[in-house]
């Protein structure tokens, strides 16, 4: 993912395919460290991880998917500005938050296609980023992931929605 010429790769291995869905997935936090203390190698890291990679993937692969297909991308509730009252998880926070203004950024360029753009919350799910007391497990979060995606193919233009088709505020 954060290694471009893997990207180029793939996108040249699959030049001559038409993907109905792009669905890219990308997320690595450092831990919960304020900013002040965190440092810049830390900072640049989450940030090409979870925000211009993805982005660069979805830029790469954009003509692969079908007029009327869908691009997702897995974002989180934490990239919520509107949402961030407790604070905490600073810079995987900001990844987010720069990850979903990107895309925005993206569906202004492209508005007149008719893909669909989704970001996508799996909510707090037990993994390695999501943690033992997650309230979720993978088996309970991806069913709701797809069923979301599927639930909204065909419609353009760019939506904020979370694993139980519920929208999440910028």
């Amino acid at each position: 993912m954060t290694k471009p010429e893997q990207v180029t790769a793939l996108r040249e291995r699959l030049a001559e395919r038409t993907l109905g869905l792009l669905f890219v997935n990308a997320a690595i936090t450092r831990g919960d460290i304020p900013i002040g203390d965190v440092l810049e190698e830390m900072f640049v890291e989450v940030m090409v991880t979870n925000a211009l990679s993805p982005m660069r993937v979805v830029e790469s692969f954009r003509s692969l998917v079908a007029p009327t297909g869908t691009i997702g991308v897995m974002s989180s509730r934490q990239g919520s500005v509107s949402l961030n009252t407790n604070g905490g998880q600073d810079v995987y926070r900001a990844s987010k938050s720069a990850l979903n203004q990107l895309m925005r950024g993206y569906a202004a360029r492209y508005a007149d296609a008719a893909h669909t753009l989704l970001l996508i919350c799996p909510g707090r799910v037990r993994t390695e980023l999501g943690g033992p007391d997650a309230p979720l497990t993978i088996d309970q979060s991806i069913p709701g992931v797809v069923d979301t995606i599927d639930r909204h193919s065909g419609e353009p233009g760019l939506q904020f929605l979370n694993y139980q088709d519920q929208p999440v505020p910028w």
